[in-house]
């Protein structure tokens, strides 16, 4: 009894120092590659990125080239960068932030606090250089190491997760609210120990939604961008970008002027104005494809829509996207309220430029509500008042 006691504990023992070797291993490849990229003075390099949103029929790429001079005592680690894709550069040269939009010729000024918002940042290498230490220093990030083989050739394959949070520049990771967790896997040349490609995922969608961004042309000690690229007054054949003055939303009181827009279905589409709808309360939801919380807004509106029937009538309408791109929503949410499309011009009359946005009218067509956004909430309560 003794002699098998001794054999279960060696053998217990034995598990535990192999889980914790596992633990070094894949700390130790992580802190190599967070050295090697800390330690660069500047770097350029090229990528390409997809996401894939199978859920919401959404797929986007882009790709671009990147030179970065970096600086461990500033705020992100940057002192300048350019970046340049196909139809865009953009410049920090350590004091401004400008745009060049190399299609229509124009440049624009910016604020430098929306850095943290260029997509070539999203999960880019100068983001991994803030958030690699700090995924070390977290013991509760759950990590693992093993090979992958990619072209006959072997590399790192890093597996770590977070929890309720993402790898974020500049201050290498984003909180959320929401209860969410981020798969990551993160690809690493065994030479070099550069990042190759990033995999991302998330509990909420799983296997209908992921993200990859690979790396390419990795040059260490890239030759110095000339002095005056740095400088918008450079670009003489740039104009600056005229500001497009927007409307304020469509104030309360406000009268709706006599508007029509063609409505989607399943086998005809024909028109519907707004003369359909005198005498009826009318809720209007605008959206577009590619956002987040348009998505959300659809269970929402479905749920007022079963708790008012036909007191109140609801028009989903689409600003611009393809007619056969709402096909994809209309057979997913099989509403029973109608859906409209072709809505910009309407939803720019209205003051509304970001979506998803709300509007709602009462029996003489007046204004009751209205908000950028969709709050359900107070958009039922706004109802109530109308129905009181």
């Amino acid at each position: 009894m003794k002699h098998n006691l001794i054999i279960l504990m060696l053998f217990l023992f034995s598990i535990l120092t192999a889980s914790a070797r596992k633990r070094d291993n894949v700390d130790e490849v992580l802190r190599k590659t967070s050295e090697t990229i800390n330690n660069l003075k500047t770097i350029s390099y090229d990528s390409y990125r997809e996401i894939n949103n199978i859920k919401d029929n959404y797929f986007a790429k882009n790709s671009g080239s990147s030179y970065f001079e970096y600086n461990q005592k500033l705020e992100g680690k940057i002192s300048k960068f350019q970046l340049q894709s196909e139809n865009a550069l953009q410049i920090y040269n350590g004091t401004e932030y400008f745009s060049l939009n190399k299609k229509n010729k124009t440049y624009e000024l910016e604020k430098v606090s929306e850095l943290a918002n260029l997509s070539l940042f999203y999960n880019s290498i100068t983001t991994l250089r803030i958030a690699l230490p700090l995924i070390l220093e977290d013991k509760s990030v759950s990590k693992s190491l093993k090979d992958t083989l990619i072209n006959d050739t072997n590399y790192h394959l890093i597996k770590f997760e977070l929890k309720n949070k993402m790898i974020d520049f500049p201050m290498g990771f984003l909180n959320f609210d929401v209860q969410v967790t981020r798969y990551y896997q993160l690809i690493i040349d065994k030479n070099t120990y550069f990042p190759k490609i990033i995999l991302e995922r998330n509990s909420l969608l799983k296997d209908q939604y992921y993200t990859r961004t690979s790396f390419t042309n990795i040059n260490t000690a890239p030759k110095a961008l000339s002095e005056s690229s740095w400088y918008y007054s450079s670009y003489v054949d740039y104009e600056s970008k005229k500001k497009v003055v927007q409307k304020p939303i469509i104030p309360v009181g406000s009268i709706l002027l006599d508007w029509s827009l063609p409505k989607y279905g399943n086998q005809i589409s024909d028109t519907v104005k707004s003369a359909n709808h005198q005498g009826k309360i009318v809720l209007m939801e605008f959206w577009i494809k590619n956002c987040g919380y348009c998505m959300l807004a659809f269970p929402e509106v479905k749920e007022l829509q079963k708790k008012y029937g036909h007191q109140i009538e609801i028009l989903s309408i689409n600003a611009y996207d393809k007619k056969e791109d709402l096909d994809f929503f209309y057979r997913r949410e099989k509403p029973a309220y109608k859906m409209l499309y072709d809505g910009e011009k309407m939803a720019n009359e209205l003051g509304i430029y970001a979506y998803p946005a709300t509007v709602l009218i009462d029996q003489s067509g007046k204004v009751i509500y209205a908000a950028r956004g969709f709050d359900k909430k107070k958009t039922d309560e706004a109802i109530q008042t109308v129905l009181k």
